[in-house]
């Protein structure tokens, strides 16, 4: 039994390692690849297989189950990843992509969650900034595809200034630097506003809780790691791309919320087993992995930031890797029984 595991990197990632040697116990074999290692002509691909300790290219038949990034399906990829959809089973087919901003005004009127949701705008002019500064106070402006948290701002409005934050810079602007700002970094870029949640350390560090869920050898989501994500000295997000840490959500949220942590952590842990599903449901499509992003406000409230359905492993490698390789096993045992690769 054969599985594909697309990436955009020319060498096999770390993650592509360990999910081969593990996916050997149950007689699969990892077919590393690129979009452009598909051979459409040919209905073959010339990939690569860890064997011995090396990887080596082999070139086989197009697998019936390919675990596929979505970076993969930038437009020069568009004519592959068609023929791939018609082809064979992808992790994720890209159909029915929820935007922040349609996701948000979905769930807004969900009873499960809706409790979840953060006030949601498109940012269309400049008097948008403005008016929503006025009934929020504070805000952050985001683009709506944007990934890894670049160009994130947050917009403070108190009684006789203004403030913008990047990154770990906060600088006191007024209402006609408000507007060249606009002019000069959102104007034209698709951007998206929210009501700020001030979900922030004791220290008044951004942090989120990443929730990262992954479906296993039962063919349902399981909760591959909860982590919290700190922004030191950052002005608006927790991402430790631009600086940061990380931390088991036990410990910090005994040391943030005191008695509240034990109650925090479980509606943490039940957001992991039950969203996932609503999200696969809303895309109406296959999905197996997802990030989603979620603030703690002073009170314990969780708020949903972003759903995210090609997060990051390198804080998790082991644990998705695991949950991957017992997922490809079910998954190939259920074409087993009906053929639904085919196509």
């Amino acid at each position: 039994m054969k599985v594909g595991f697309m990436t955009a990197f020319n060498k096999p990632t770390k993650l592509a390692k360990i999910t081969s040697l593990i996916s050997k116990a149950y007689d699969i074999e990892i077919i590393y690849l690129r979009p452009k290692d598909i051979m459409m002509e040919e209905n073959k691909v010339r990939g690569q297989v860890y064997i011995n300790n090396s990887w080596q290219e082999k070139i086989v038949d197009i697998p019936p189950f390919i675990d596929v990034v979505p970076y993969n399906f930038k437009k020069e990829n568009r004519e592959i990843m068609n023929y791939l959809r018609n082809k064979t089973f992808l992790s994720d087919d890209r159909a029915n992509v929820l935007s922040k901003i349609k996701l948000q005004n979905i769930l807004r009127n969900d009873q499960e969650f809706s409790h979840l949701i953060i006030p949601t705008h498109k940012v269309r002019k400049f008097e948008d900034i403005i008016h929503y500064l006025n009934e929020y106070s504070s805000i952050v402006l985001k683009p709506l595809r944007g990934i890894q948290g670049r160009g994130v701002y947050i917009l403070n409005k108190s009684s006789d200034h203004y403030t913008v934050g990047f990154k770990t810079m906060e600088q006191e602007i007024n209402k006609n630097q408000i507007a060249t700002f606009f002019e000069d970094e959102i104007k034209g870029k698709n951007y998206i506003l929210q009501k700020y949640v001030q979900s922030r350390t004791l220290y008044g560090d951004p942090f989120d809780c990443r929730i990262h869920v992954e479906k296993g050898g039962d063919g349902k989501w399981h909760s591959a790691r909860n982590y919290i994500r700190i922004g030191i000295g950052q002005k608006v997000i927790s991402n430790v791309n631009q600086g940061g840490g990380i931390s088991d959500p036990k410990p910090f949220l005994k040391a943030n919320f005191g008695e509240k942590w034990t109650e925090i952590n479980k509606k943490l842990e039940n957001l992991a087993v039950t969203l996932p599903y609503k999200i696969e449901e809303l895309r109406g499509t296959h999905i197996m992995s997802l990030g989603m992003d979620i603030g703690i406000d002073k009170d314990g409230e969780l708020y949903l930031f972003e759903v995210n359905d090609g997060p990051a492993t390198a804080a998790l490698i082991s644990e998705v890797a695991y949950l991957r390789s017992n997922y490809y096993n079910y998954i190939l045992n259920e074409f087993k029984k009906t053929p639904t690769n085919d196509k």
